[in-house]
């Protein structure tokens, strides 16, 4: 810890508790270099530092804050590890350019309804352009996408494999799985898959997905997802595994998507009330 760092002795008050009894709270001091971290974050999402401009220079901080370059240092590093900042080398740090995207789970079917995918309207909500590029393959099941999709291993399957860009900033890895005769028969083995996507041409042959489970892990990326998401060292990744079904709840599709931690909110919604009405 840093001279900068350190702080007076944790002070102690003592209060009577409901018993009469004694009670002693503890309120600990915070490192200066949490605090400065705190203030530039404020400053990030009241737009003070749009997205995609330069922080001030470490000098200039060390300056205003009146503590040492080493502070700010660890102060910049915390918000490189939130994802809020990144450093290109030789320039300095910068606001992240884009702003969050939120994926809200219960919104995503209905915006394929209307003939638009969801990823579509989700960048655009946030007033950002999306894109994204695909390729199609076949590869033999594993024993994971075999277990979802109910075929044995060694089964061949169809996988869409989509990269995701909003205002060409890479935010997304999904890749979507389909036994073969499936996606042959909906006519996604092709890259474009035409409005709504695999799911709007499932629904053309009666086997449009209509029930969902997603789930979702908060883990490390692997090198080549980090590099593509172009990720801080120690960021972490939202893995979902999403597996979408018929009517009859006869799997169709899995997906798997890798998201950058620091660039999505995911946000569920729904009504509790017993069944039958309120009572």
């Amino acid at each position: 810890m840093t001279s900068d760092d350190a702080q007076p002795r944790a002070t102690m008050s003592a209060t009577r508790g409901r018993e009469g009894a004694e009670m002693t709270q503890i309120e600990a001091p915070r490192p200066r270099f949490a605090q400065i971290a705190d203030i530039l974050r404020d400053r990030i999402q009241r737009g003070v530092h749009a997205p995609g401009s330069p922080l001030p220079s470490e000098p200039e901080l060390s300056r205003e804050f009146g503590v040492s370059r080493v502070t700010i240092n660890r102060a910049v590093g915390l918000l490189r590890t939130e994802g809020l900042v990144q450093v290109r080398r030789g320039k300095g740090a910068f606001v992240r350019p884009i702003p969050v995207i939120t994926r809200v789970a219960t919104q995503r079917h209905g915006a394929r309804d209307k003939g638009r995918g969801a990823y579509d309207v989700e960048t655009r909500r946030v007033g950002l352009e999306p894109s994204w590029t695909a390729s199609v393959e076949r590869v033999p099941a594993s024993e994971l996408t075999a277990g979802l999709l109910n075929v044995a291993v060694g089964a061949e399957l169809v996988v869409r494999r989509r990269k995701y860009f909003a205002n060409g900033v890479p935010t997304q890895i999904a890749d979507t799985y389909l036994v073969s005769e499936l996606a042959e028969k909906a006519g996604v083995t092709e890259e474009n898959t035409g409005p709504g996507g695999t799911y709007s041409r499932l629904a053309d042959i009666g086997r449009g997905p209509i029930h969902f489970t997603e789930e979702i892990s908060f883990c490390s990326a692997i090198a080549a997802e980090a590099t593509f998401l172009d990720m801080e060292p120690n960021q972490a990744v939202f893995e979902i595994l999403f597996v979408a079904s018929d009517r009859e709840h006869r799997p169709v599709a899995v997906t798997r998507h890798i998201m950058a931690g620091h660039q999505w909110r995911l946000r569920y919604e729904w009504t509790d009330e017993p069944e039958g009405g309120s009572e």
